[in-house]
């Protein structure tokens, strides 16, 4: 060992591999750390609550809000879909709102409005007042996803965001899993309860644990590190601010200037909003080959209402530990495109499976659960694209907003189409379809690995006030510091 040359024990340097790869100050370590206790913990919960709120309708419908709503054919489809469209209405609008208001005040002024509806689900007498109930929740949760990737980014830098921005998606599946765990409970505990039905508790309970949640994000949620939250400053200190905005001069993460017609141009003449979309948007439709396991789980007539809300949970528990290993790997090779080429492959395996419809269930199974290992890639995807982005905030925003958007556009019709309710749970042309979207993300990310090592993205930025003198300066800050592949 070289003179004056400390040896780096086994425990850090096994967390510098499971948490942060690169080697910090003390300083910025401590700073890191608080940012991931607000930050971070605000991100997953707020997160965690979309998804729980999103999900329980699809508990309801298999432990009894079917029948009480005398919900028939195709409206269960209708049901799912209206959600998307409000999704879709929301999303870009959403997006831009957010960086114009303030992050910690549009998001969750969101969360508390989808909050209600979701309680008003409880009391719907119809499916059409649930048609409209979850198109206006839709429309409220529109934001979370883009919005708070688009925070992530304007913290974290390269080597950070991947595992983080995976983790915080992955709260996705936590939020699902617990909303069948909850489901299963209410269902044995409180149906009944004071006339009303398990499902009708559902709602109830996912309201009380949404509202607290969305009251935090006032305070947690710091903005950004060139225009803080006040109320943030209960958790974020003074000198974290210094570190905050010398890591984004370092990593050239640019204040937001305002939205501007000729910003808009700008960002849509650059081409990574063009050519990621398609592969993105076979992922996010994709994605939903998995969610009608319980379908297929309830056609058997094999298993309890208990069974059909808890056994897929286990695909989701698959979702947080892969997302996971694929954060992990992605960070510490510094890389994003072939971890994400490869995470498609089990999912394309999973498809081709359920596409043949085996006659054995043990493969059925084997199908789904590989259906589910993907969801942490599109976390990645967006990590990447925040980095090819990260000169300017406004077209981050812009690019993350318009890909989100489109992807759901698509989403918000193809089920319909592909997994129609009459035709379950063997879908004849579903899994086909879901095969081909899912060989097309990954075509799609090896192209684009490709054309990004060949085209790097020229984002002028034009923020900063310098010295007309020190032209070489400032051409030297604008070199990119980080890996865009």
């Amino acid at each position: 060992m070289a003179s004056g040359q400390q040896e780096i024990s086994w425990g850090r340097r096994i967390s510098q591999v499971v948490w942060d790869r690169d080697d910090k100050s003390e300083e910025e370590r401590k700073y890191v750390q608080r940012l991931d206790l607000g930050l971070m913990t605000i991100a997953c919960l707020g997160y965690f609550i979309k998804y729980l709120d999103q999900a329980n309708v699809q508990n309801a419908y298999v432990s009894g809000m079917k029948e009480d709503l005398n919900i028939q054919g195709d409206e269960y489809n209708t049901l799912l879909t209206m959600f998307t469209v409000g999704y879709v209405v929301g999303q870009y609008p959403g997006t831009l709102l957010m960086v114009k208001v303030s992050p910690s005040i549009w998001l969750p002024c969101c969360e508390m409005i989808w909050t209600s509806l979701v309680i008003a689900c409880a009391a719907a007498k119809n499916v059409r007042t649930l048609y409209i109930l979850r198109f206006f929740i839709g429309l409220c949760e529109a934001s979370a996803y883009p919005g708070m990737l688009w925070v992530l980014g304007s913290w974290y830098m390269p080597s950070e965001l991947g595992k983080r921005m995976v983790i915080f998606i992955s709260c996705s599946a936590v939020g699902t899993m617990i909303s069948g765990y909850l489901q299963a409970g209410v269902y044995n505990g409180l149906n009944g309860v004071n006339g009303y039905s398990g499902w009708q508790w559902l709602f109830f309970v996912d309201g009380m644990i949404s509202f607290p949640i969305a009251l935090a994000g006032f305070f947690m949620i710091p903005d950004t590190p060139h225009k803080l939250n006040p109320r943030s400053k209960l958790w974020f200190r003074e000198s974290d601010l210094d570190i905050a905005l010398s890591r984004a001069e370092r990593f050239q993460r640019e204040p937001p200037k305002g939205f501007s017609v000729k910003g808009m141009i700008q960002a849509f003449r650059c081409w990574v909003p063009w050519f990621f979309v398609v592969p993105y948007t076979c992922d996010v439709v994709g994605l939903g080959s998995y969610t009608y396991m319980n379908l297929w789980l309830k056609s058997t007539g094999k298993y309890t209402v208990s069974q059909i809300n808890t056994i897929p949970t286990g695909g989701y528990a698959l979702q947080i530990v892969f997302g996971l290993v694929y954060s992990w790997a992605s960070d510490i090779l510094q890389t994003r495109w072939p971890i994400i080429a490869f995470a498609a492959l089990l999912p394309l395996t999973g498809n081709i499976i359920l596409a043949s419809w085996p006659a054995s269930d043990t493969a059925k199974f084997v199908g789904f659960y590989l259906n589910f290992t993907i969801t942490g890639t599109g976390a990645l995807t967006f990590a990447w694209i925040n980095e090819l982005m990260s000169s300017n905030a406004e077209n981050r925003a812009i690019v993350i907003g318009f890909i989100n958007t489109m992807s759901y556009v698509i989403n918000a019709w193809a089920p319909n189409v592909i997994f129609p309710a009459s035709k379950a749970p063997n879908y004849p042309a579903g899994y086909k379809v879901t095969s081909v979207f899912f060989a097309v993300y990954l075509l799609g990310t090896v192209f684009n690995a490709y054309y990004a090592s060949r085209h790097p993205v020229d984002v002028p930025s034009g923020s900063k006030v310098v010295d007309e003198e020190s032209v070489e300066s400032v051409d030297k800050k604008k070199e990119p510091q980080i890996s865009i592949s």
